[in-house]
């Protein structure tokens, strides 16, 4: 491909923006979660021990605000806020008092973030992608008044990658990526790939964590389906059980979710997205961050104090978004 002139490169010839996208969503709030499912755990330290119970909810909501930094030709930069909390329920816990179970039950589990994505052409059809983010994640408060601290809490991403605008319905970019998607803390290869065909269909893949695909029904809704793996790093204090013989511990928590639904826009700035589908759990694993000074409970010889077995469940999630309209969009971005 020819080289681009200064005065003539536009967001087309190398971003990945489409005619046919999805709704922008600058705005949303999202309440999500599995169904009833069963929980098995063990541990090696008897201490500990083994049990069970049913999670009868697992409830999610996220709140989401994105916004534009830097809005070049050649440079892109745009930011976002998060706020999630989410609870577990159990029942029919077995032994009654199984820590782990006690000690998360009913429990706001929070994350608050802030994510920034730069976009920076290089040449031609070419550019550098880096995306980060840096969230506190746990239940901010220990016990007496206390809280934990920045360092307990702050969990960080960040991908980089080398992508390409093939041509007006194609974009694609592979790189690596550092984060907690499966739970623990890991790198690995991603790829990315953006098609868009006729008739209105689209297919978005991020690989390792997932894919969507949709199809535009009318000028305000969409079907869609996807599978996304998402995850967490909690960290936590338990009190009033054996666990808290640990300053903290790290609820290592990861999910796979495959989903049909329906996206709609009321008007032009409001929409929402409603899906179902079924969840299973990849990771949800009970670790150390650091004993106490002191401590009776001794170190266990795996990476983790408590491993457990989740069954899968139906899934459901729903939305509301506020979208930027496309008229808009035409006249501020370039």
């Amino acid at each position: 491909m020819a080289g681009f002139a200064q005065d003539t490169i536009s967001r087309e010839d190398w971003t990945p923006y489409f005619e046919n996208n999805l709704p922008t969503r600058f705005l949303y709030l999202k309440m999500e979660g599995p169904f009833q499912y069963n929980i098995s755990s063990t541990s090696e330290l008897p201490e500990i021990g083994d049990g069970s119970a049913e999670i009868t909810g697992n409830r999610t909501v996220t709140a989401r605000l994105k916004f534009p930094i830097l809005n070049k030709q050649r440079v892109k930069l745009t930011g976002g806020f998060r706020y999630v909390n989410e609870q577990f329920y159990f029942e029919d816990i077995k032994p009654g008092d199984y820590p782990m179970y006690v000690g998360l039950n009913d429990r706001g589990l929070r994350r608050l973030g802030l994510d920034m994505k730069g976009m920076f052409h290089l040449y031609d059809n070419h550019s550098l992608v880096v995306q980060t983010d840096w969230s506190l994640a746990g239940d901010f408060h220990i016990h007496n008044n206390k809280y934990f601290s920045f360092g307990d809490l702050l969990k960080s991403s960040l991908a980089v990658g080398y992508a390409t605008r093939k041509d007006l319905n194609t974009y694609y970019a592979f790189g690596a990526y550092f984060g907690y998607t499966f739970g623990d803390p890991a790198i690995y290869p991603v790829f990315n790939y953006s098609k868009r065909f006729a008739n209105g269909i689209g297919l978005d893949l991020l690989l390792p964590q997932g894919f969507k695909a949709w199809k535009q029904i009318t000028n305000r809704f969409y079907v869609i389906c996807d599978a996304e793996i998402s995850g967490t790093s909690y960290t936590v204090r338990v009190d009033d059980t054996i666990l808290n013989e640990a300053e903290s511990i790290q609820l290592r928590q990861s999910t796979i979710d495959a989903t049909v639904g329906v996206i709609m826009q009321v008007n032009k700035w409001v929409g929402f997205e409603a899906k179902f589908g079924y969840s299973n759990n990849i990771n949800f694993n009970v670790s150390e961050s650091n004993f106490k000074p002191g401590s009776t409970l001794p170190r266990p010889d795996t990476d983790y104090l408590i491993k457990s077995t989740v069954s899968g469940a139906p899934y459901a999630s729903l939305s509301l978004f506020l979208s930027v309209p496309k008229d808009l969009m035409e006249r501020c971005i370039e």
